[in-house]
């Protein structure tokens, strides 16, 4: 999958610097650090980087793939195209103008609904915001926040 999100971000992973093969903070916080005097800049656009990640291209050892806010998003969604990203019967959504800003997947139901809340009262006061549970087996959505009349 490295390859595949390298080459959609039109990265050469030759171009990449070397990475430990088990970093540690210390090793990658400089890389993204506002302060930093060493900060990098996205291995795709140049912008200044926000995010790094040690990737492992064919033929290669690790690289570090540093990557600004809007690079990172595309490549998440590269990967959640691939499959679901994550596991579980229940997903809660939220959304802002009917379109998706947070999904998460949980096995049990009652810790999709302790989510489902506690989403409703961390962004419940963001206009046009909506949160819905979802039985993902079933397709139903469970709950849904407002209520729709």
């Amino acid at each position: 999958m490295d390859d595949d999100a390298l080459a959609f971000l039109r990265v050469d992973p030759a171009s990449l610097e070397p990475a430990p093969d088990r970093p540690a903070r210390a090793d990658s916080w400089p890389r993204i650090d506002i302060h930093s005097p060493v900060r990098r800049r996205c291995s795709s656009c140049r912008a200044l980087a926000i995010a790094t990640r040690v990737v492992r291209p064919a033929g290669s050892g690790p690289r570090w793939h540093d990557q600004c806010r809007d690079c990172m998003i595309a490549g998440i969604r590269l990967t959640w195209e691939a499959g679901t990203p994550m596991q579980g019967r229940y997903k809660v959504t939220l959304l802002a103008d009917e379109q998706p800003v947070m999904e998460g997947w949980w096995q049990e139901r009652a810790t999709a609904e302790r989510k489902y809340l506690a989403w409703i009262g961390e962004h419940g006061s963001r206009a046009s915001a909506r949160v819905a549970l979802t039985d993902e087996e079933t397709g139903d959505v469970l709950t849904s926040w407002p209520d729709r009349p």
